[in-house]
């Protein structure tokens, strides 16, 4: 059972960096935006993040500097393809190099070339003792309070999205913006603070990958952890429970290839890396007829 425990508990963890950054791509979608470049938000975090923890000593600073991050690319996404109308998909892959370059530049800047890699502070566990030995559900509450902050985190978007007044205007941009300005719902402000919102939790899942999981950064840490995130969003239907539910799924699928690694020496490790994505193609083409999207995401908004 010990066992068992141990494996929940690496797939509780993978699953808050999926949830995350798939419920940022959520709740901006919700409002129009479709959120491409969540993966270079996701390295550009965790290298912004876990320098400022390890030169601080503190994570609560890693973790509000990887939300502030993205917070900054989210609201400069906005400010050009609202200004300039720029196609989102276009504009989402020019901000996913963006980050990717960036994010090394000032992982360089700041750290330099070192024998020994910055090692992150270490974050809170809650939910030891008692409950730590619960079979199946200890996994679950054994954890980093971060983890904790992604159930709040998905309870909430939930909560907000579906049973507040704001969340159902939002809900209605991103089916027909035109119908909601109409209404007189601030359509550009809402796709804003949308974008924004979502752009730090994807922010917030970087800097966890970095200071929790992977204890330091190095390049392409993210490993495409940012798109399997769209991926998961669009399963999730726009969602946010859902969102949870597949980051646990893919999470689960991720450290089963991590098992089988070990356990099959003889076998490309290569082989089990494909495992997510291959997941991934699996589930859009079992769902493909269940799959919802927002009428209006991807889509540019004006009033003239």
């Amino acid at each position: 059972m010990a066992a068992i425990n141990t494996l929940v508990t690496q797939t509780v963890l993978y699953a808050t960096v999926y949830t995350l950054a798939a419920l940022g791509i959520v709740v901006a979608g919700r409002a129009g935006i479709f959120n491409i470049f969540g993966e270079g938000i996701l390295v550009t975090a965790a290298s912004t993040g876990l320098i400022v923890a390890h030169l601080t000593q503190s994570w609560f600073l890693g973790f509000a500097t990887g939300g502030l991050v993205g917070a900054a690319i989210g609201l400069g996404y906005m400010v050009i393809h609202e200004t300039y109308k720029i196609n989102q998909f276009l504009l989402g892959v020019v901000f996913f190099i963006l980050g990717t370059g960036l994010s090394d530049l000032i992982y360089k800047l700041a750290v330099g070339v070192a024998i020994m890699p910055p090692i992150a502070p270490p974050t809170p566990v809650v939910g030891g003792g008692a409950l730590k030995a619960i079979p199946l559900l200890g996994g679950f509450l054994h954890q980093s309070v971060i983890v904790y902050f992604m159930y709040a985190v998905t309870a909430g978007s939930w909560w907000f999205l579906y049973k507040t007044k704001v969340g159902l205007e939002t809900r209605a941009i991103g089916e027909d913006p035109k119908a909601a300005d109409v209404m007189g719902i601030n359509v550009i402000l809402r796709r804003y603070l949308a974008t924004i919102t979502g752009s730090v939790f994807i922010g917030v899942a970087g800097a966890f990958l970095a200071i929790v999981v992977i204890k330091t950064y190095s390049s392409g840490l993210a490993g495409g952890r940012g798109f399997m995130a769209i991926g998961i969003a669009i399963f999730a239907s726009w969602r946010p429970q859902r969102a949870l539910f597949g980051g646990l799924l893919f999470a689960a699928v991720e450290v089963l290839s991590f098992t089988l690694q070990i356990a099959a020496k003889n076998v490309p490790y290569q082989l089990f890396l494909m495992l997510p994505f291959l997941a991934v193609l699996a589930i859009m083409m079992l769902f493909r007829k269940r799959i919802e999207f927002p009428a209006s995401v991807g889509k540019p908004y004006s009033r003239e």
